[in-house]
């Protein structure tokens, strides 16, 4: 199962290879792997002390000279490891909101500059910020499940969150700022909900409005360019939503998503509507004189 980051990566990766890269575009993607290395270990790094140090104070306890009992030298070091957990996630959740604020500031800004070139200060701000909020922040949230944190986290690094929402620590999430969920919702694990896309030679974000009482299951992905445009939509397990489809209420799967019904099992009558079956001619890939 991959993790959040390794998802991102293995997206990214494969939306960098529809552009030529520049040396430039060569340069940000070294910078972004040497940084990407030495904070992945930063965070193992604190990650290990603070499940070793019970084991240090227990260790110290039990041999030193103080008259405290075994039972004693096992509570401190319990009491200890709690808080060396809680220490951890209080450091890593500070450490995303950071990289996020000092990097990025808001994701409207992006999104007010239209298309964005690749090989760009601005995409490199994108990747490196990504991919460092989810090397520090998803083991964490895992380590606690809990949604009230989850959605606390999500909302301090500017997601707009209805009341009685719940989201599993493992969803990636990309662009919060422009992603809106209603109340009563539920996104269950290893779904993606994307705010941008590559295309037309460039990054492009978009908002995303998730209607209350909205229900996606685990791993389905809602890609920018879609729309949920109405309550009670349920979209079932491994189901894609993709660029210029729109759900309305019902349960929906498969790809192109079709309604199907609970109760029979059978597909219903109709697909998600397309707004555009149009690709732009900039965004198509000529195939002509390939034999």
């Amino acid at each position: 199962m991959l993790s959040p980051v390794q998802r991102f990566q293995y997206r990214h990766s494969h939306e960098s290879l529809l552009f030529p890269p520049s040396h430039q575009f060569k340069i940000y993607l070294l910078l972004q792997y040497f940084i990407f290395i030495y904070f992945k270990y930063l965070v193992l790094i604190l990650t290990m002390l603070a499940f070793y140090a019970n084991g240090v104070v227990f260790w110290t306890f039990f041999y030193c000279d103080c008259d405290l009992g075994n039972s004693a030298a096992i509570g401190i070091s319990f009491v200890i490891f709690l808080l060396s957990l809680l220490a951890l996630v209080v450091v890593c959740l500070t450490l995303s909101l950071a990289i996020k604020w000092i990097i990025i500031g808001s994701f409207k800004r992006f999104q007010s500059k239209g298309l964005i070139a690749v090989d760009s200060w601005d995409v490199f701000r994108w990747m490196i910020a990504n991919q460092l909020i989810h090397t520090a922040s998803p083991f964490v949230l895992q380590l606690i499940d809990e949604f009230w944190l989850t959605a606390t986290f999500w909302k301090m690094m500017g997601a707009k969150i209805g009341t009685n929402t719940r989201i599993d620590p493992n969803v990636l999430l990309l662009e919060v700022d422009l992603l809106e969920i209603g109340d009563n919702c539920r996104v269950e694990e290893m779904a993606t909900l994307l705010c941008h896309r590559f295309n037309d030679g460039g990054l492009k974000l978009e908002r995303m409005l998730i209607p209350s009482n909205s229900y996606i299951q685990n791993r389905a992905v809602i890609l920018p360019g879609s729309e949920v445009s109405e309550e009670h939509v349920t979209m079932l397990p491994l189901t894609p939503l993709n660029p210029g489809e729109k759900l309305t209420a019902g349960h929906w799967q498969g790809s192109p998503a079709e309604r199907v019904s609970i109760k029979t099992g059978k597909l219903l009558p109709g697909a998600a509507t397309r707004r555009s079956t149009m690709l732009s001619k900039r965004s198509t890939i000529s195939v002509s004189g390939i034999v």
